[in-house]
């Protein structure tokens, strides 16, 4: 057993098990992106090995990035359409477990495109879960904007 072991076992002997908890959630939701939503693989496969294992927010920014080059219609042909990601991150961030909205959160909604970016408009495709945490993000998404010289309209 090496020093990094028994810290492990020590870490999970004093009750700390939340953290594990959590992160095993966070691999999950990789994993079952992965498994569900075509596209994935080389990606994961490269990810796996250049990180020896999985860390799902960086794991994240491929798939923002890839998410959007499909909406785009600029991504690979047999890379994730970006309709199905949206689904399946839309029914994660329903089941409402911590760990995978926490990366569907930080890692992927506050990843997305922002006005004048390519890519900008696939949040308007969001499902009513996601919708709702993107605007805690950017609450003055949809708004017009107002002050002098602009009306509600927009400039004036």
């Amino acid at each position: 057993m090496t020093a990094g072991d028994e810290k492990r076992e020590k870490h999970k002997a004093e009750g700390t098990g939340e953290v594990d908890e959590r992160a095993a959630g966070r691999v999950r939701l990789v994993e079952d992106l992965v498994a569900q939503v075509p596209g994935f693989e080389d990606a994961y496969e490269c990810h796996v090995f250049n990180e020896h294992g999985v860390l799902a927010h960086l794991f994240f920014w491929d798939v923002v990035q890839d998410t959007v080059r499909s909406y785009l219609n600029e991504g690979d042909a047999d890379g994730p359409d970006w309709r199905q990601v949206l689904a399946f991150l839309e029914e994660k961030t329903r089941g409402r477990e911590p760990s995978a909205i926490e990366v569907i959160v930080t890692s992927f909604l506050y990843d997305l495109p922002y006005e004048g970016e390519p890519g900008y408009g696939i949040e308007a495709h969001l499902g009513p879960a996601m919708k709702e945490r993107y605007l805690q993000l950017r609450p003055w998404y949809g708004v017009p904007p107002t002050g002098p010289g602009l009306t509600s309209e927009g400039a004036g």
